[in-house]
């Protein structure tokens, strides 16, 4: 997992990912221009990083764009893409069980990467997702430093039941409810730092250690 803050390099993630250096750099300016890196002088491409102001304007975008979104998602799944869902909810809750961390936050951005593209509109998943992105690293704090009931508890079958019954406000309203669950733990975690510390690097540095 990359850390907000991280410092990228360029011959690991080339290596890595088994490419030269000519496209990773074109990928390392797509990156920069969608605000998920920064590059600095003397130190090059860097993981950007939030501050608690910056994470409540970014959960704010995700309340106004992504509830509507998957409101217009009903009325467009096929039951396969229905069953496809539900496999991820079922393989998040068994997840969640196991405590495996970092597997449950790969499935779960998978599972909402998957329903906003349903919804069939490109130019507001690109809108969502940019604002999913630059949550992400402090999305898996959370998950990382929250319960495994906490995780276990986010009813992604309640929004699928939502889906399947046709009705566009329940769906609203369930997609409203997991961003504010978000909002709360992450607002709990911060107050709980000292007021003297940053307390998203703080998280973060716990996570690392």
């Amino acid at each position: 997992m990359l850390l907000p803050g991280q410092t990228l390099n360029q011959d690991e993630l080339a290596s890595r990912f088994g490419v030269s250096r000519i496209p990773l750099r074109e990928a390392l300016r797509t990156l920069a221009g969608e605000g998920l890196i920064v590059m600095r002088p003397g130190i090059g491409a860097v993981v950007a990083e939030l501050r608690p102001d910056e994470l409540e304007e970014l959960l704010e975008l995700r309340m106004a764009l992504e509830p509507p979104l998957l409101a217009s998602v009903v009325g467009k799944v096929s039951a396969e893409q229905l069953a496809e869902l539900r496999a991820h909810a079922q393989r998040l809750s068994e997840l969640a069980l196991e405590g495996d961390v970092d597997s449950w936050c790969s499935e779960h951005y998978a599972f909402h990467r998957r329903l906003l593209e349903l919804a069939g509109r490109r130019h507001s998943l690109r809108l969502v997702m940019q604002v999913v992105n630059l949550m992400e690293p402090y999305a898996r704090v959370d998950a990382s430093l929250a319960a495994d009931g906490v995780r276990g508890r986010c009813d992604h079958q309640a929004l699928l039941d939502a889906i399947e019954a046709g009705d566009r406000e329940t769906t609203r309203e369930r997609a409203a409810e997991m961003i504010e669950a978000s909002r709360t733990r992450l607002t709990g975690l911060i107050q709980d730092q000292p007021a003297d510390e940053d307390p998203l690097a703080t998280m973060l540095l716990d996570l690392k250690r």
